[in-house]
């Protein structure tokens, strides 16, 4: 109980970091003179299969500006992401994919 405490924590602190992190670069991308961005749709491969895990990821991915989970297929291996701010696609990829991870630690 106490190790999934600390995960729950741990996850807060990360998820508030990230969340810090894409609000301040939605701002600079909305001041920015030139609308110089990438966006576009990743698919990501889901590790995560309960009903509370999937909310809960695909409600915090949403919530983070920039990003938005767009569709789980029926047999939950793989949700459809819109990311407006995308360095590269395995970058995206690699940071939903560290989210879920910690996701499961502290709900498994």
């Amino acid at each position: 109980m106490l190790q999934k405490s600390y995960y729950g924590v741990w996850f807060i602190v990360y998820y508030l970091y990230q969340l810090v992190k894409s609000n301040i670069q939605i701002a600079i991308l909305a001041l920015s003179p030139r609308l110089d961005f990438n966006y576009g749709f990743v698919e990501i491969p889901l590790t995560l299969k309960s009903d509370f895990g999937l909310l809960l990821f695909s409600n915090l991915v949403s919530m983070t500006p920039g990003s938005l989970v767009t569709e789980i297929n029926d047999d939950r291996t793989i949700a459809t992401v819109h990311v407006i701010f995308s360095p590269s696609e395995k970058e995206v990829s690699d940071g939903i994919q560290k989210m879920q991870g910690m996701i499961k630690r502290f709900i498994a």
